[in-house]
C-alpha cells in the first residue's frame, strides 16, 4: 500500500498524478458514488471517505435514486466517474448496472467512466470500466484509478491537438 496515510498524501506517483490532473482539468478528478439499493446505504461513508482520501472530489447522490437521476446527476457535477457501489445482486430496488449504461448512453454522457465497488466477480464486472473489492478496498484503488482516469484524459487531450 505505500506510505499513504489517511487524509495524508503521502505517495508521490499520487499527488504527481493529481497534480498532472489539475493541470490538465484545473481541479481534482471527480466521482458520484451511488448505491445499487437500500442494502449498500451501510457503505457509503467508508467508500466515500477513501475516495476523498484518495484525491477524488466526491458527490453522493441521494439515497433511492433511479438511474436516470444518477445519470443527470453525474453530468450535473461534472463527473469523470461514476461508483456505483453493489454487493447484493438479490434486493428488491436494485438499480442495474445496464440501466445506469442506458441512461448515461441516452445522454452522451458515455464519457463517463462507470465502475462498481462490490465483489470481484460481480456479473456486470464485463460491462463497466473498473471493479474494486469492497473487502480490500485500498488507498492503492484510488491510485490505480487516478492512474486510469489520467490515462483517458490524456487520450481525450492528444485527440484534439
Amino acid at each position: 500500500m505505500g506510505n499513504f496515510k489517511r487524509g495524508n498524501m503521502t505517495s508521490p506517483q499520487l499527488a504527481s498524478n493529481l497534480a498532472k490532473f489539475a493541470e490538465m482539468e484545473g481541479r481534482h478528478p471527480r466521482l458520484l458514488l451511488a448505491t445499487a439499493s437500500s442494502e449498500e446505504e451501510t457503505h457509503h461513508k467508508h467508500v466515500a471517505t477513501l475516495f476523498a482520501d484518495g484525491g477524488f472530489d466526491v458527490d453522493v447522490a441521494p439515497r433511492q435514486s433511479d438511474a436516470q437521476s444518477i445519470a443527470l446527476q453525474a453530468i450535473d457535477c461534472d463527473a469523470d466517474m461514476l461508483v456505483l457501489i453493489r454487493t447484493s445482486l438479490s434486493a428488491s430496488d436494485r438499480i442495474s448496472v445496464a440501466d445506469l449504461i442506458s441512461a448515461l448512453d441516452a445522454l452522451d454522457a458515455e464519457y463517463i467512466k462507470l465502475g462498481i465497488v462490490g465483489h470481484a466477480d460481480d456479473p456486470a464486472a464485463g460491462n463497466v470500466d473498473f471493479v474494486c473489492d469492497l473487502d480490500h478496498l485500498k488507498t492503492t484503488d484510488c491510485e490505480a484509478l487516478i492512474d486510469y482516469i489520467l490515462a483517458v484524459e490524456e487520450g481525450r487531450v492528444a485527440q484534439h491537438i
